[in-house]
């Protein structure tokens, strides 16, 4: 079984590239279309790559060759998917070449359609996908056990403690067994999408349990209980069990979310299983909020605000969604990312998500007096979320308070001592001052224990290091950040200075050079100016 599942995941990530590479976003549009199918089949793996999977379906249709031609047929069948147009992947298999069911989706699209359509199929005639596809083992078990609710045959059922889990809890709502499978069920570190299921069962059964799991929800997930009480108040239909294409719908979702910390699960795959969830259930918040994140860490803001803008006002993941909205044209558009923001300041002037943006806001233009005024806010409101601490201390750093921000960050380790990011911070604004380097260095030191791959930390080490004279150390720690931020001109600067004060001028001014082009800050801008000014004649 292993070496089946090691081939299939050597074919989905062959024809399924993932997308996790820092790529830009692609705005361009086709210049030329290249005549040979080899073309097109390049043309088309690059869109792919890119998560431009529109592109890529318009490069492939027009091929004339997909009835023959395996390969630019098996490309163009998971476009559909990856698009989730599950109806044309389905027709597609009417003129597809034969050899095309030798893929493990080649059943998929069928499969979705009959569940879409409330068919419960035989999954025995699929143990070719269910054992091909990760994560769909679960879903024919699921499937199953809905098989034996419609059938009200509970004879041969056997929970499973460690298996037992909301969406079981669900199919088995108002059958003699609900109570067995409640009281099997974890109820405590759930996903949110496992937690707001959770909610909405406890409020149809439990409403005591359930005014007390969703102030936890609230702390937990940092979500506004105002705004979460209002949701479930205006619920339709929030009194009845739901259906099954809801089931599926949330359960498929869920797979994605778990899939994702797994390796060697490409993001094609991930945006099919969220597809799905869409497909079956287009009023579901949770797949295009995760659509959103796949494809704007692949910087396909485009596409990812698309998605964003399928969640509809009544869903949970409205505010969220909204949210990520602003993150995103925050990068892309400024100013629309203002007028989102007072939009949402105006309409949830007391919700913490919001008031936390606009804070963070002020803190980026500098205006930290004001910025401080909404922090101590959300610190009364949010006595365990620390991280309002911590950017309040950025903040009286940013005023010359330093003593004040030093206060804050010693009592966030003392609290914490794996706080990685407050170990930086203090460490780097102690470095910056030569105040106690040698602490300073243990500081970000236990800091890199915690995550070793921050190029940001290294880069707070190597300038430790510089400050210590131990220069081969520093420029081998300030050459490992940049190879893990090789964009940042801060870290560039840096490893510039460290460069130019070992007589290594040429060096030096290539990397102010590049810090120059990178993502500098005015003062930051003006300072390398100047040495350039100075030093590059």
């Amino acid at each position: 079984m292993k070496i089946f599942y090691l081939i299939f995941l050597f074919t989905i990530i062959a024809f399924f590239t993932s997308c996790g590479n820092n790529l830009k976003q692609n705005t361009t549009e086709m210049k030329f279309e290249e005549s040979s199918n080899f073309g097109r089949f390049l043309s088309t793996k690059y869109s792919l790559k890119l998560g431009d999977n529109d592109i890529a379906s318009k490069i492939i249709s027009s091929s004339k060759n997909l009835q023959s031609d395996l390969i630019l047929a098996e490309l163009n069948f998971n476009s559909y998917l990856i698009k989730g147009d599950f109806d044309k992947a389905k027709e597609f298999k009417l003129i597809a070449p034969s050899g095309l069911n030798n893929s493990p989706m080649y059943d998929l699209p069928d499969f979705i359609i009959n569940l879409k359509n409330e068919k419960l199929i035989n999954t025995k005639n699929l143990n070719f996908m269910k054992n091909r596809l990760p994560g769909f083992n679960i879903i024919f078990e699921n499937i199953n056990y809905m098989k034996l609710v419609k059938t009200n045959n509970f004879d041969n059922v056997t929970i499973n403690k460690n298996k037992t889990n909301i969406f079981k809890l669900l199919i088995f709502e108002d059958t003699r067994i609900e109570n067995q499978v409640y009281l099997n069920m974890p109820k405590t570190d759930l996903s949110i999408i496992e937690n707001i299921l959770f909610l909405e069962y406890l409020k149809r059964n439990n409403l005591k349990k359930f005014n007390e799991e969703i102030n936890n929800f609230s702390l937990r997930f940092n979500y506004d209980i105002k705004t979460l009480k209002l949701y479930f108040e205006n619920q339709k239909n929030g009194n009845n069990k739901p259906n099954h294409k809801f089931i599926f719908a949330n359960l498929f979702s869920y797979l994605s979310f778990i899939l994702t910390s797994k390796k060697n699960i490409p993001n094609s795959y991930l945006k099919i299983l969220n597809e799905i969830s869409h497909y079956l259930e287009p009023t579901l918040g949770n797949s295009n909020y995760f659509l959103a994140e796949i494809y704007s860490n692949e910087k396909n803001f485009k596409i990812a605000l698309n998605k964003l803008n399928r969640i509809q006002q009544n869903s949970l993941m409205f505010l969220y969604s909204r949210i990520k909205k602003y993150k995103i044209l925050k990068i892309i558009d400024k100013n629309k990312s203002n007028l989102l923001l007072k939009s949402l300041e105006k309409e949830y002037p007391e919700n913490n998500q919001v008031l936390s943006l606009i804070a963070n806001n002020y803190r980026d233009q500098n205006k930290c007096d004001k910025a401080i005024k909404i922090y101590n806010k959300l610190i009364v409101q949010s006595e365990k979320n620390y991280n309002y601490n911590y950017l309040k201390a950025i903040c009286l750093d940013k005023l010359n308070k330093w003593e004040d921000s030093k206060k804050i960050l010693i009592e966030l380790i003392s609290k914490n001592p794996n706080d990685a990011y407050a170990l930086n911070y203090l460490s780097y604004s102690m470095a910056i001052r030569d105040e106690d380097l040698i602490k300073a260095k243990k500081l970000i030191t236990k800091a890199l224990e915690i995550e070793k791959n921050n190029g940001f930390f290294l880069d707070t080490l190597g300038w430790i290091q510089f400050k210590l004279n131990d220069i081969d150390k520093a420029v081998r720690s300030l050459q490992l950040a940049i190879e893990l931020e090789p964009n940042n001109s801060e870290i560039l600067d840096h490893l510039g200075d460290i460069y130019f004060n070992i007589g290594r001028k040429k060096e030096a001014i290539y990397e102010w050079k590049r810090a120059l082009i990178g993502n500098p800050d005015y003062k930051l801008k003006k300072d390398i100016k100047s040495k350039l000014d100075k030093y590059a004649q």
